[in-house]
């Protein structure tokens, strides 16, 4: 089957999957961008030498870059290892109601498929590497963002929020997962209310935020293993908060009272609210722009518009991305580029934008099969992972 990739689109045409492979729905023809030198170069499945390794050629007839699970997925996060040049691993957990939730982790190898008309295409091959059980539903889940110390045959970290904050280890060498520690802010009660996201900080891997149904977020110190700083948050439950680019003090946050919070944990007196209509709609998630600390963007439950904010400018959004037919689950500005964000919907498809001052427009899609239930880059920023149902899908830009 001919390798997915998002592809730039003229008047809303869409790539689709057809039982030949891609096939693009709209009038415009779909042009490719060859991938840089470095794209599909990484250390194969247990490798652990670096700058060797070959491109591997499949013929095989089955789906391209493709990850199928035994169970429905939804967390997902691809690893920011600078030596793994953009490839990695992917990591994806399931968020049922039991306590059968799982973890897995896949490693990307550079494959050549071996398309129809004799041409060779650069795509990836993600084989599984490690499972581990995860007795509570999985809200999110990070890898460890900074990758300075992660040499050959490195332990890589990943962090899970649930019922508490779980800091894991991967062992590429003996290709294995277990869990490190295990986090609560434990009160006057046994009860631990349930954690609803995550973000590891980019500049200091020793701190982790997480949200929670109780209008909390911590702020924890990983060296320490206890809790740094707990404020209350907002009116009802928060959840989500991301740390703002380059900056340990500063994060923002929403939540079930529909507002969009900013707090300095320098001066914990007050928060700024930078977005808070009149009688708002629950707020699901935020993301920051890795590029820009003033950039945010966001979207209510039940909707299809995701509001870019700018701290700079609170009140209103400064663009809305309308485009998507269905209501929006997932949203990621990209790691390498100030101006691309990527959504993905209910609609089953993943839409790229490429969103400057007071316009955007959608420069890339890809539709799967099934709703896209989350979304996440790769280190570079030429691929995008995809989670419907039960699989996760790579899909490189083109």
């Amino acid at each position: 089957m001919a390798q997915r990739s998002l592809t730039k689109r003229s008047s809303f045409s869409v790539l689709t999957q057809s039982s030949g492979g891609i096939r693009n729905s709209g009038s415009a023809s779909a042009s490719a961008v060859p991938p840089s030198s470095n794209t599909l170069l990484g250390p194969a499945l247990g490798a652990n030498t670096a700058g060797n390794t070959t491109m591997l050629l499949s013929s095989t007839s089955r789906r391209s870059a493709y990850f199928e699970s035994h169970w429905p997925l939804y967390a997902v996060d691809w690893s920011k290892s600078v030596y793994q040049r953009g490839l990695g691993r992917i990591a994806v957990a399931t968020c049922t109601e039991d306590s059968g939730n799982r973890i897995q982790i896949m490693q990307a190898i550079p494959v050549a498929e071996q398309q129809q008309n004799g041409q060779q295409v650069p795509s990836l091959e993600l084989h599984k590497v490690a499972e581990a059980g995860h007795s509570y539903p999985c809200t999110r889940l990070l890898w460890d963002p900074l990758s300075r110390s992660m040499v050959p045959g490195g332990v890589e970290r990943l962090a899970t929020a649930g019922d508490f904050l779980r800091i894991w280890e991967y062992n590429p060498e003996t290709m294995s997962l277990r869990q490190r520690s295990l986090l609560a802010n434990k009160t006057k009660s046994d009860y631990t209310a349930p954690l609803t996201s995550l973000d590891w900080n980019s500049t200091d891997n020793s701190l982790v935020i997480t949200s929670s149904i109780d209008t909390t977020c911590t702020i924890w110190d990983l060296n320490t293993s206890i809790a740094k700083t707990q404020l209350i948050a907002h009116d009802k439950e928060v959840f989500d908060a991301r740390f703002t680019a380059g900056n340990v003090d500063v994060f923002a946050s929403v939540g079930a009272d529909g507002s969009v919070r900013v707090f300095d944990l320098r001066s914990l007196e007050h928060s700024t609210i930078i977005y808070e209509p009149v009688s708002p709609p629950p707020l699901l998630r935020i993301s920051t722009n890795s590029r820009d600390p003033n950039l945010l963007a966001t979207f209510s439950v039940d909707s299809n518009v995701v509001h870019v904010l700018d701290i700079r400018s609170p009140g209103s959004p400064v663009v809305e991305l309308d485009a998507h037919v269905a209501n929006v689950n997932a949203v990621e500005w990209a790691p390498q580029q100030r101006n691309m964000l990527a959504t993905a919907a209910d609609d089953c498809q993943v839409l790229v934008w490429d969103v400057t001052a007071n316009r955007s427009d959608i420069g890339l899609a890809y539709t799967e099969n099934s709703e896209v239930n989350n979304i996440t880059w790769n280190a570079t920023g030429d691929w995008i992972g995809a989670v419907a149902g039960r699989g996760v899908q790579a899909v490189r830009l083109q």
